[in-house]
């Protein structure tokens, strides 16, 4: 650690350093050398707590914490302590069970996530911050890795007293011990890795240790609990969850589990391919990039009307083609100043990659906490959500949702998986999130999420959202009858509302420009519900959605996402499935909720149904903005897997083939990203499957645009620019459409 004598005061040095002493030390006389506990080790170590809370919280400075950091307590003498006491616990003194819970809450204070305490960002805590943060790597590293394997048994050991009491019997101080102890693991859970070593192998011993000491034991007790015992520890179980899958793909560690058990070699000729492939990339980009040396006594001028550009390297003695593209793959594209959104950082953008032997014990855990701990404990966290208690906030809706969405494709790979030892299908495991609350509770947290502009929150509530679907689907095709029907009842319950289905048509006009996450969460979700509407509408001919109108009183109507789209191009199609000019806008109403209103509310709107027509609703995403989605989706197609690339070419084929609207996908843009992915050198390998889908579609898609091109000239400057609705018609057909002035002709009738 470094001397911090330079950024702290030498009398508060002095006095913490002096208690750090004072608390114990091993003792040299022995040839073992145990460690020894000091007389008055108890009030040391809540006078350093006094400290930390006395003199860095309230006057907002670390230089106490900067000082523990340079010392051994956290990293030697509190271990020692915790290990010892482990021991003998049950043995020794009384004293001994509060000196271990005094390490635990220094622990707690000295964990603590520094952007949740509220600390002001000034200069000189800048540097403060940058030491404590390297110091709780730190931390992490020399309790996870301490010799004896105990120190997170004996944290959790003390809140075994607590937890073996009934709920009325518990008296607050016992809950708080609870809290204590799921704290210390919240906080070394969200500690990253140190700089020395990768965040996976943080991550990876972390799992390990909790499976060694027995703290997924624990975890699982609360969280089964959670309905009844533990009612008011729900929140904190579901931190520690959350921040320890953060991160870790679903469909990775099924997959790799599965290879490790039927080819063992499996998992290393993958792990071999895939630093090939990061080998190749660091190749490529040092070819790529033209410098002095690259290729030496290689050097080429092209030259243009207006100036002559050096190219070096031997890529471009080929053809000219060859020279243009050495220069393209070396430009860089900077995004304009202007227009810029300011965004959070996204903390669930990172993937993480554990060990083999992490995964085992993962997929073990997993399998417990959906056997006895899923329904319990998210029930329990969406029934606060829903009352709005006071420990809910933004970070904890994001956390529901992520582990409901992340739990729920567990559930799916693993019957995927292990569908042969699994045995009959039990949905009843994750019926707790399947119901009609939680889908208002979802359905709600995204219309909130797209109001506030949480986008964050708003990619998770669409995945989750889009997981309880699959599932549905699943449900749908079970052998089961009952399966069945509880699949078509909770179907027709979800697109009932009419407020559902427009919070699903705005989406595209929300996130169509944003990340690459945000693009897979958006066009999974449309194609999921396309696809499921779809095949509902054949099996039941008779649908009906309600609709909510205006019946009266002023139609003043507030400007929604939702109304910022492009109109749909076909008016004729445009009457069941677009929001209704008299349908209630989403801001004014609670979707799939209509209870609690109050009689103002209740005159001037009403409810009715109306049959719902599935071409209309589908005739409702054929806009630019749902079209620029999937093709800035498709613009990664070097990222994505043949599946989601399978994806985007179903709905551009819906729209082309099925709808025959093809005139909205004559554009520059979009050939352009048709012509990248067919590239021979760049584009979609010839190996992969998805290869085939994009050249069958390419091959159509060039035959309708010569002969639309040959029948009406004026296509080719309409190429280049987005296709209004008043032209739209005419680049269509070749002639304006007929306009009827119908309330003349009505007027003339009756005279």
């Amino acid at each position: 650690m470094e001397d911090p004598t330079e950024t702290v005061d030498p009398v508060v040095r002095a006095h913490v350093t002096s208690l750090v002493s004072a608390l114990g030390g091993p003792d040299h006389t022995l040839p073992s050398q145990p460690y020894v506990l000091g007389d008055d080790a108890l009030a040391c170590l809540k006078d350093l707590k006094r400290w930390l809370k006395a003199y860095d919280q309230k006057l907002n400075r670390l230089e106490v914490a900067r000082t523990i950091a340079s010392t051994s307590l956290v990293v030697e003498d509190i271990p020692q302590i915790l290990a010892n006491w482990d021991v003998a616990a049950g043995n020794g003194p009384s004293r001994l069970d509060r000196v271990a819970l005094s390490c635990v809450e220094l622990l707690v204070h000295l964990t603590w996530p520094l952007g949740n305490d509220g600390i002001q960002n000034t200069v000189d805590m800048k540097e403060q911050k940058s030491h404590i943060d390297r110091a709780q790597r730190y931390y992490k590293s020399a309790i996870l890795n301490h010799q004896s394997h105990r120190v997170l048994k004996a944290i959790a050991r003390i809140s075994l007293p607590p937890l073996a009491m009934k709920r009325v019997e518990r008296m607050p101080r016992d809950d708080s011990v609870i809290k204590v102890v799921l704290y210390f693991f919240r906080n070394l859970v969200m500690i990253d890795g140190e700089r020395t070593e990768n965040e996976d192998d943080s991550r990876s011993l972390t799992i390990v240790e909790f499976e060694k000491q027995n703290i997924f034991e624990l975890l699982l007790l609360l969280a089964s609990g959670a309905g009844d015992n533990y009612t008011t520890l729900n929140i904190f179980v579901l931190e520690v969850v959350f921040y320890l899958i953060r991160g870790i793909s679903v469909k990775e560690i099924y997959q790799m589990s599965k290879q490790v058990d039927s080819k063992p070699d499996v998992a290393a000729k993958d792990n071999a391919s895939s630093w090939r492939v990061l080998e190749t990339g660091k190749k490529l980009h040092t070819i790529s990039n033209t410098s002095r040396h690259n290729r030496f006594g290689t050097m080429l001028s092209l030259v243009t009307d207006k100036r002559r550009l050096t190219i070096s390297g031997q890529q471009a003695l080929q053809k000219e083609a060859s020279a243009i593209d050495v220069l393209d793959s070396t430009k860089t594209w900077s995004r304009p100043q202007g227009g810029r959104k300011n965004f959070e950082p996204d903390e669930l953008a990172s993937t993480i990659h554990i060990t083999k032997e992490s995964r085992k014990i993962l997929i073990e855990f997993v399998h417990n906490f959906l056997d006895a701990a899923f329904n319990p404990l998210l029930i329990s966290v969406r029934k606060d959500i829903e009352r709005e208690s006071t420990n809910i906030d933004e970070l904890h809706k994001r956390q529901f949702l992520y582990l409901v969405s992340w739990f729920l494709e567990a559930e799916m790979e693993r019957r995927r998986t292990f569908g042969n030892d699994y045995g009959k299908p039990n949905f009843g495991l994750i019926a707790g999130v399947l119901d009609q609350q939680s889908m208002i509770t979802v359905v709600k947290l995204m219309r909130l999420s797209m109001e506030n502009k949480d986008f964050i929150n708003l990619r998770c509530a669409m995945d989750c959202f889009t997981n309880m679907i699959l599932v549905i689907s699943e449900m749908s095709l079970s052998e089961y009858e009952e399966d069945r029907d509880i699949a078509d009842n909770m179907i027709s319950r979800i697109f009932y509302e009419g407020t559902t289905l427009d919070l699903i048509v705005s989406i595209p006009n929300v996130v169509k420009d944003f990340s690459l996450l945000h693009l897979r969460s958006a066009t999974q979700l449309i194609y999921v519900v396309l696809k499921l509407l779809e095949n509902y509408s054949k099996q039941n001919k008779s649908i009906y959605v309600r609709k909510r109108r205006r019946r009266g009183g002023p139609r003043k109507r507030q400007r929604t996402v939702a109304s910022e789209a492009i109109p749909n191009f076909n008016d004729s199609d445009h009457e069941e499935g677009s929001a209704d000019e008299d349908d209630l806008d989403p801001d004014e109403a609670e979707i799939l909720d209509t209870d609690g209103q109050d009689e103002t509310h209740q005159e001037f709107f009403q409810a009715s149904e109306r049959a719902f027509e599935f071409k209309k609703f589908e005739n409702r995403f054929i806009t630019q903005n749902c079209v620029d989605l999937f093709r800035n989706f498709l613009v990664h197609f070097k990222d994505l897997t043949d599946q989601q690339i399978r994806l985007t070419f179903s709905f551009f084929h819906r729209i082309f083939f099925k709808r025959e609207e093809e005139l909205i996908l004559y554009r520059i843009d979009f050939m352009l990203v048709l012509y990248r992915c067919l590239d021979l050198n760049n584009g979609i390998p010839l190996t992969r499957p998805s290869r085939r889908e994009a050249e069958n579609f390419m091959k159509h898609y060039m035959r309708k645009l010569v002969h639309a091109l040959e029948d009406r000239q004026a296509l080719f400057t309409e190429l280049m620019f987005t296709k209004m609705p008043d032209s739209f018609f005419f680049l269509k057909y070749g002639y304006d459409k007929e306009a009827y002035n119908t309330k003349r002709i009505s007027r003339d009738v009756h005279g």
